[in-house]
């Protein structure tokens, strides 16, 4: 028991750091490169709640000013990064309004925050979000039998756990999720600098990744049964159904290894997939975010090149 108060102590302490630190980052980053260059084209709705016991859950709909509504449009969610334990939809405005001039009805999703929120929280609660989607297709003419997922960082470890939750039986009976979203079909993911081995990453030398993994998990990884340590990882579920996939890596991204691992596995067992990698000096982890930088619109580039496709093949198999 006092081991567990060390502990925890320790654990609050290290929080407080991390987290203003976030924070000043965070808004930094919102008055500035966050949502530089994002489309003005572009009408939002923000803080819409989507899950009626809990309030603290929100999404932001942003889509077309000049949107056709008679026209059914397809659906990007975008699940922010931040280590589990920061960050919000409004930051990620340059990267999410671009998308959704291309012409998508895009949902930039808070999922909840560690430590109010631990495994398997912001997974379930992004399937209440996916059920909101379910129940107001109608009101907003949007397609949802299959939808576009992406995220950064964190998010992206998120999104990949959506992504084979979508097409591996197996896992997805592991988690309590929304009935009405279970089943939702996923055409495409879209996943930028993220990590998909949690084992494997608190040993990369990124900085506070071991607190980050830890704020996840609700408690050190170790510490979870290996069935546990396997399940927060969704690299082990990855099967030859997993949703098309547009990787993005940095070459001074620390945790581009693991974004490596994750293709090398798409190569083994035969998963459609493109990539974008980012050099230079401002390649750094999560740089799409931030469409200030050549490389970013570079990737944006790619982002669009790679839904087009997805859609364009979705249309021909329906013909």
């Amino acid at each position: 028991m006092e081991d567990e108060r060390k502990r925890d102590l320790k654990y609050d302490l290290k929080y407080l750091r991390v987290k203003s630190s976030h924070l000043s980052s965070e808004i930094l980053g919102l008055l500035t490169v966050f949502n530089f260059n994002r489309s003005f084209n572009v009408k939002t709705t923000r803080r819409v709640r989507y899950c009626e016991d809990d309030q603290r859950l929100f999404l932001n709909i942003y889509q077309q000013r000049n949107r056709d509504m008679k026209k059914k449009q397809p659906v990007f969610v975008y699940i922010h990064g931040g280590g589990w334990m920061s960050g919000s939809p409004n930051e990620r405005e340059a990267f999410t309004t671009r998308v959704a001039n291309s012409g998508y009805f895009v949902v930039g999703l808070f999922y909840g925050l560690a430590p109010f929120y631990s495994h398997p929280d912001f997974i379930e609660n992004i399937y209440k979000a996916f059920a909101w989607l379910v129940e107001h297709q109608e009101e907003y003419n949007i397609e949802v039998d299959s939808i576009f997922v992406g995220g950064e960082s964190a998010g992206a470890h998120l999104s990949a756990m959506a992504g084979a939750i979508s097409t591996n039986k197996e896992y997805n009976a592991k988690f309590n999720l929304d009935e009405r979203s279970r089943n939702i079909k996923i055409k495409g993911l879209i996943l930028i600098s993220g990590v998909y081995d949690m084992v494997k990453v608190i040993n990369t030398g990124f900085r506070n990744m071991n607190f980050y993994v830890e704020s996840f998990c609700g408690k050190p990884i170790m510490m979870l049964s290996e069935e546990k340590r396997k399940e927060v990882s969704p690299i082990n579920f990855v099967t030859k159904d997993f949703p098309p996939s547009f990787v993005v890596l940095a070459e001074r991204d620390k945790l581009a290894v693991s974004s490596i691992e994750l293709m090398w596995r798409f190569e083994d067992i035969g998963v459609d997939y493109d990539y974008y990698f980012g050099k230079g000096f401002a390649a750094v982890h999560a740089f799409p975010v931030a469409q200030i930088l050549k490389i970013s619109r570079e990737a944006m580039t790619g982002v669009h090149k790679f839904l087009k496709e997805i859609e364009d093949s979705n249309k021909q198999g329906d013909e």
